[in-house]
């Protein structure tokens, strides 16, 4: 899996910003998508050409540092009261570090409302539009993370929307122009979507909707819990390393794989400040197949409750997103594992080899489209 650091997909110019007022004094909306992730963040202020690739927005690890007590004038850039993203990755020796959000909801709200804020500047620096965002949401987000999301929002946006993310997923992914081509496998018209992020895995039935409760689910088991795994499962080999989870998640992120155990994973870690290589393919094979047989499990009670007459082209429009995507041969195994237990031709595909914010995307899509009566206004 890829970890993606902070840097500008592709920024706005002046130019973009100048004609920041209408003739009638009101400012000028701006249109945003938002993939609000446990670990890293998307921001999408405009679409690609087609052909392209450009994205107009940043990607930002979702991280807010606070100073440690006591730190001298000087050792942090401006002094700063706070940092975000990869300033504050970068000074994190003298920081207090806090995750805004846990298993993809907000954990912490002041961090989180900061958080936003800093979103904010970073598109909109001098607040000369009316910002108005759609964000995207775990498939099963109660009213609770919705209220707190929402609170959270304020002064950063001046209009929401929550979208379930897996839906945002499958409309990032749509190429309206190739809509009318028969080959073309519609993403929307009737797929099965499997967002396996940081904080959980979201499962979605796609077929031309906005999806109803029943099309939903969501298991607080992906990346981070494969970490977690894989810390222990080398702690008991090898009990007197101590390296912090970071480190795990880069060993993870570098050589993650499924199917049968595979040896030839070496990697450094210190022990007692002196550096050691030692062997841990097994142990992340052992961790990334407990992933695969859960979203496995989960997977058939979705299919499960498919309507019978969209349930066959649907095993054939299974699609993988998400950062636990590029586990390697997570695809073909998860095939093998529904071939194996029965189910007719399935097709599992990865919704691209490369990191595209297709959450945003489908985020930013939806933006454009919104009525105005459909923003919650914050």
């Amino acid at each position: 899996m890829t970890q993606i650091s902070e840097a500008p997909i592709k920024e706005e110019t002046a130019d973009d910003l100048s004609e920041s007022s209408t003739e009638d004094g009101k400012r000028r909306k701006m249109y945003v998508g938002l993939d609000l992730g446990t670990l890293q963040s998307c921001i999408l202020t405009k679409l690609s050409k087609p052909g392209s690739g450009e994205h107009h927005g940043i990607l930002v690890p979702t991280i807010v540092g606070y100073p440690e007590d006591g730190i001298l004038a000087g050792i942090l850039p401006g002094n700063s009261k706070m940092l975000h993203g990869d300033e504050a990755l970068g000074n994190s020796l003298h920081l207090r570090l806090v995750n805004p959000l846990s298993d993809g909801v907000v954990a912490d709200l002041d961090a989180t409302r900061s958080f936003l804020s800093y979103l904010r500047e970073k598109i909109d620096p001098e607040r000369k539009r009316e910002v108005f965002c759609v964000i995207g949401i775990p498939a099963v987000a109660d009213g609770e993370a919705k209220s707190n999301l929402q609170e959270a929002a304020k002064g950063a946006f001046d209009g929401i929307l929550f979208i379930p993310e897996p839906f945002l997923a499958a409309l990032g992914m749509r190429d309206e122009n190739r809509l009318q081509d028969p080959e073309y496998k519609d993403p929307v018209s009737n797929s099965l979507f499997i967002d396996i992020g940081a904080g959980t895995t979201d499962f979605c039935i796609v077929q031309g909707y906005f999806p109803k409760p029943e099309d939903l689910l969501s298991i607080p088991f992906a990346g981070n819990e494969v970490d977690v795994i894989l810390d222990n499962l080398i702690r008991e080999v090898y009990p007197e390393v101590e390296v912090p989870l970071s480190m795990i998640r880069s060993f993870k992120e570098s050589y993650s794989y499924v199917g049968e155990n595979e040896s030839g994973v070496r990697v450094k870690v210190p022990v007692e400040g002196k550096p050691r290589k030692i062997e841990i393919g097994k142990q992340v094979g052992e961790s990334c197949n407990r992933l695969l047989g859960e979203v496995f499990e989960s997977l058939k009670a979705v299919v499960a409750k498919a309507s019978p007459q969209s349930v066959f082209d649907l095993l054939q429009n299974i699609v993988l997103t998400g950062g636990g995507s590029r586990i390697r041969g997570i695809d073909q195994e998860l095939q093998r594992l529904l071939a194996d237990d029965g189910y007719e031709n399935p097709e599992v595909n990865i919704s691209s080899k490369e990191v595209m914010p297709f959450v945003a995307i489908g985020a930013l899509k939806v933006a454009k489209a919104a009525r105005d009566d459909q923003w919650i206004r914050v």
